[in-house]
């Protein structure tokens, strides 16, 4: 299962921060501005004629609430990808690793928005088959197309099962039991699973000061960003060690039961990996560690079936416009820390009053050298007045 976490990341802050824009938690500007969606901003197609309905995302949550729309979830495509229609304009994305978002109206009413690409007959080309116009458009390459599709009475079912609350904490407990149980993953991950991540910044900026959270800011320490977080820095372990082109990597180096393992304990971190992308979306509000409570029923996983993996084969390439950025961990203050820092001032200080040490000791020998030129002048002057005399 490849899990396009780019978008995906911009689908939850698009739910997160859509749903608060919706109730007034946020403004149109702080929504549009957020770094995930104004890279990549979300715009509202027609799936018949394919034109453009509304350019921002709070210019097509706008335009849904006007027509009563409530909140809106996040969904795996695949569980929702038989209710989906053709569309002679779009191609679907909707494999095991993609999800799609349902608007929520009044009276049990739901709508896909499904994201898509257009099919590439639409597409003009040169004489040298080159692509016209897309690769000199940068607002193609800066947005992502989204579909609005009615969904069935029965899909209700499958919605209500994503959206069935949970106890983060005994879901965080039960993802350390079926991870950490694996020796390969103890090796590559953190484990026990640090409680001290505030939120969950992503993005293509450089600075993470630069950064909006995934979640909103009025989320303090919660199951859900460190979660998050943990489940992408071991799924990064497990692809550099077992990457075709890493030679080095520790998993060309296992036994065939190490590999077993490898492949089991990543075939769990990924079906862990799509409930903690859901629930993140869905029930981030119930996950601050401080208020957490056991009036929800207890999560208990049940893994699919282990199919094989093929790690021989790369994952696929990103989008020319898209770029992959690394899970930082938000600045802490550590012991070392301190002392490091306390070294550097020490290192400082020396290294200062040495430069004015120095200073002082080669002012005075060059103020030495400027008295015994002239000492030498006068005397020299005073024998030449002698001898005219």
């Amino acid at each position: 299962m490849y899990l396009h976490l780019p978008r995906i990341y911009r689908q939850i802050a698009l739910v997160s921060y859509g749903n608060e824009f919706l109730t007034g938690g946020v403004d149109s500007e702080l929504l549009d501005r957020h770094p995930l969606l104004f890279t990549h901003f979300p715009i509202l197609r027609n799936i018949e004629q394919g034109n453009l309905l509304a350019g921002s995302a709070s210019h097509f949550l706008t335009c849904l609430k006007s027509q009563g729309l409530e909140k809106i979830s996040l969904h795996s495509a695949s569980d929702l990808s038989n209710y989906l229609s053709e569309s002679k304009l779009f191609n679907f994305t909707q494999s095991d690793g993609d999800f799609c978002l349902v608007c929520h109206f009044p009276q049990q009413q739901f709508k896909a928005l499904v994201h898509c690409e257009e099919k590439s007959l639409w597409q003009s080309y040169d004489n040298d088959g080159y692509p016209l116009y897309s690769d000199y458009n940068n607002y193609h390459d800066s947005v992502e197309n989204y579909v609005l599709i009615d969904l069935p009475v029965a899909a209700i079912a499958s919605i209500a099962e994503d959206l069935k609350p949970i106890s983060w904490q005994s879901f965080f407990n039960e993802y350390q039991e079926q991870i950490y149980d694996f020796a390969v993953a103890r090796r590559f991950g953190s484990y026990p699973v640090p409680l001290t991540d505030n939120n969950c910044y992503e993005g293509d900026m450089y600075q993470i000061e630069e950064q909006f959270p995934v979640l909103p800011y009025n989320l303090k320490k919660n199951y859900a960003s460190i979660l998050m977080l943990n489940a992408a820095r071991l799924k990064s372990r497990f692809d550099n060690e077992s990457h075709i082109k890493n030679d080095n990597g520790d998993y060309w180096h296992m036994s065939e039961t190490e590999k077993l393992e490898f492949e089991k304990a990543r075939n769990t971190l990924e079906e862990f990996h799509v409930l903690i992308l859901k629930y993140t979306a869905n029930q981030y509000q119930n996950s601050n560690i401080s208020h957490q409570h056991e009036q929800h029923t207890a999560f208990k996983f049940s893994p699919k079936p282990l199919d094989p993996i093929d790690f021989s084969t790369t994952p696929p390439a990103l989008a020319e416009h898209e770029t992959t950025s690394s899970v930082e961990p938000q600045p802490r203050l550590h012991w070392s820390g301190i002392i490091k820092f306390l070294w550097s001032m020490l290192w400082c200080y020396c290294a200062l009053w040495t430069l004015a040490y120095f200073a002082v000791v080669w002012g005075n020998l060059f103020i030495l050298i400027l008295a015994f030129i002239y000492a030498i002048y006068r005397v020299l002057k005073k024998l030449a007045d002698e001898k005219d005399h």
